[in-house]
């Protein structure tokens, strides 16, 4: 990509739109002008490599002068956590908040995951739909966010209409080893019994859903599993292939959840 631009944009412009040097640039363009009177500069392409380093002047100048923003120039700023261009871009309505960038996502559900506050917040505070678009093409953003147990990044998705029941949040949580967040979303209303959020691009998905206990017994959690039992889990729960709890630890050998999920009565 970069030599691409390099070279559709000559060295010169090149490095200008990547540094920022907006005075070199109006320069540049009007000496091409001059000496080419139907010269139109490659707009889109100098807004691609300005914003693969967030320099939001040269998107702007670009944008005033009719470049239109392409996925190549939301991937660059999404590859390159280019927030100030992504800031200009949504102010201006060059872009809706909710745009999904190809082989990302849309910027939400990118940077909530990653912990991105004052990003997350700027896209919420815009009119961002939580619920929207999908990470990886079936998690919703708050399950993916807990996922990763960012708990302050949780609770600022619920403020913000996030819907907690069906998402799998507690689900992948607990699979994660979240402790904290499990208990987090317990506190706000998850259901401890949910079924995991079945990946509609792969049909094998299906077999392994299952509750947040089926998901700590597989991975070992037992701290989590003792929590779930503690605030009510249906130990004889089944999950999609008919196992229940007792089932996968036993599968696992892991004696310990064994003893612990027989000791609570399950059989």
């Amino acid at each position: 990509m970069e030599g691409q631009l390099r070279n559709q944009l000559g060295d010169e412009l090149y490095r200008a739109c990547k540094e920022g040097r907006l005075k070199d640039i109006t320069s540049l363009v009007e000496r091409r002008r001059a000496a080419d009177p139907t010269y139109n500069p490659p707009l889109s392409a100098m807004m691609t490599a300005a914003a693969s380093t967030d320099r939001a002047n040269v998107v702007g100048y670009c944008l005033r002068e009719g470049g239109s923003v392409t996925d190549a120039v939301m991937a660059a700023l999404v590859g390159n956590h280019s927030f100030g261009t992504h800031k200009l871009l949504v102010t201006s309505k060059a872009v809706d908040v909710d745009r999904v960038v190809p082989w990302h996502g849309d910027i939400l559900g990118i940077v909530a995951p990653a912990g991105d506050n004052e990003w997350a917040k700027f896209c919420l505070q815009n009119g961002a739909n939580p619920n929207l678009n999908m990470v990886d093409e079936f998690k919703p953003g708050l399950a993916a966010t807990a996922e990763r147990g960012i708990t302050d990044m949780v609770s600022l998705l619920l403020e913000h209409g996030a819907w907690l029941k069906g998402s799998g949040a507690i689900v992948l949580a607990a699979e994660a080893g979240k402790k904290d967040m499990v208990r987090f979303l317990l506190e706000h209303g998850a259901d401890i019994d949910e079924i995991g959020v079945e990946d509609p691009t792969d049909d094998r998905e299906t077999e392994e859903m299952g509750s947040a206990l089926h998901k700590a017994v597989s991975a070992g959690h037992k701290g989590i599993v003792e929590l779930l039992i503690d605030k009510g889990a249906n130990i004889k729960l089944k999950d999609a292939k008919g196992r229940t709890p007792l089932g996968l630890a036993e599968e696992s050998r892991n004696a310990e959840i064994v003893e612990l999920l027989q000791s609570r009565g399950a059989g």
